[in-house]
């Protein structure tokens, strides 16, 4: 059965809709639920600018324009989402079931309910006569998940002229979400000496091995106590090693091995004293380079569009959690920074659940979330 307090406008249809398409990243495919956004925005006469920024990768860009007496409010989220593995539903993930006040499917937390309820919010400041006076800008991308490449793109092309501030519709179980980590990815190359294991008779050590090498570096490296200035809101910076590649065949020497690492880090660390602390560890026969860094964002919790959101989430939940801080990276970690933008961080999906199996948002923070961003937007831009 459907909360009565989801705005009866076509969210709740433009989200079943957006989780019925399988974005998963990769490949992506994007378009398809890029076009449905595009037709939802087109029935209320708001034009998008929807282009490839690689294949099957798709942005969308739409703007409900105001007077330009106050700098445009961007809304951002993106249409890729996690993979999945299908047996281990109770219910499709891409058939958007509503079972208990809750909508499940893959993207439902992470992060379609976040974009449905921005287009919403969009769709009814449309509708209102009062003209803003700023700019409404919908800014959704492709590959958060890995690259953040459609950010990236939204960057470069100039879509974010004139924005004042960024509204974020990660999960967030509707808190207000000012900081969140970096993610510096690493690898670390170990080189070996090749041959073959009938042969090595007599030898002592890691004989060569790359994988064993990789080995007694990867013991290290995930031990390894990273020096980071303490945050009001992120916990200390945390190390994954989350992907292994090496070896040629059973009785082959293998000459090389990497590992792909993942570090979670907070304002004030940066990527050179994250190089220089694992190539510390190395040693004689590892190699470590930077792959990516998507920086941490951090905005002052006394900021105005702050205090904005906190106003907006009082006013509709009765209450508010925050501002704090959140673990995962978004696409503010490419469009913040390099802007000098403030960012919030506010969605109706739930913290963790990001992946997650069998994952749902309930449609009552769905409502709510719609409702939340539209007083957002209506205080910001007047």
């Amino acid at each position: 059965m459907t909360p009565a307090n989801v705005d009866g406008d076509g969210a709740l249809s433009l989200l079943a809709a957006l989780i019925r398409e399988n974005t998963v990243d990769p490949p992506g495919n994007e378009y398809r639920a890029a076009a449905l956004v595009a037709k939802a925005l087109a029935r209320e006469e708001i034009e998008s600018l929807v282009y490839e920024i690689a294949p099957g990768r798709t942005n969308l860009v739409a703007r409900i324009p105001g007077t330009g007496q106050r700098p445009a409010l961007a809304f951002s989220a993106h249409f890729d989402t996690i993979g999945v593995e299908r047996e281990k539903w109770r219910h499709d993930p891409f058939a958007a079931t509503i079972e208990d006040g809750k909508l499940y499917g893959r993207g439902a937390t992470d992060m379609k309910s976040g974009m449905a309820a921005m287009v919403a919010a969009a769709l009814a400041l449309k509708r209102d006569a009062r003209p803003l006076k700023g700019d409404l800008l919908l800014t959704f991308s492709a590959a958060e998940n890995s690259s953040c490449l459609g950010a990236k793109r939204l960057v470069t092309d100039g879509h974010f002229a004139g924005v004042g501030a960024l509204l974020v519709s990660e999960p967030s179980s509707l808190k207000v979400f000012v900081a969140e980590k970096g993610a510096l990815w690493l690898r670390a190359t170990a080189r070996g000496e090749y041959g073959h294991n009938a042969f090595t008779e007599g030898q002592t050590g890691d004989r060569g091995n790359a994988i064993v090498r990789l080995a007694a570096f990867v013991s290290r490296a995930h031990e390894l106590a990273l020096s980071a200035p303490p945050h009001r809101h992120l916990k200390p910076p945390t190390i994954n090693i989350g992907l292994i590649r090496g070896g040629l065949s059973t009785p082959l020497v293998p000459p090389e091995c990497s590992a792909d690492i993942d570090v979670r880090v907070v304002p004030g660390l940066s990527p050179e004293a994250v190089l220089a602390a694992f190539r510390s560890v190395a040693g004689a026969h590892i190699a470590v380079e930077l792959l990516d860094y998507k920086p941490p964002v951090d905005t002052p919790d006394d900021h105005p569009f702050v205090r904005n959101c906190l106003d907006a989430c009082r006013q509709e939940l009765g209450r508010v959690e925050g501002p704090s801080g959140v673990p995962y990276y978004s696409d503010a970690a490419v469009i913040a920074p390099e802007l000098g933008l403030p960012m919030v961080i506010i969605g109706p999906g739930e913290v963790g659940m990001s992946g997650a199996v069998d994952e749902h948002v309930d449609l009552i923070k769905f409502g709510q979330a719609i409702r939340i961003f539209r007083r957002i937007a209506e205080s910001y831009l007047g």
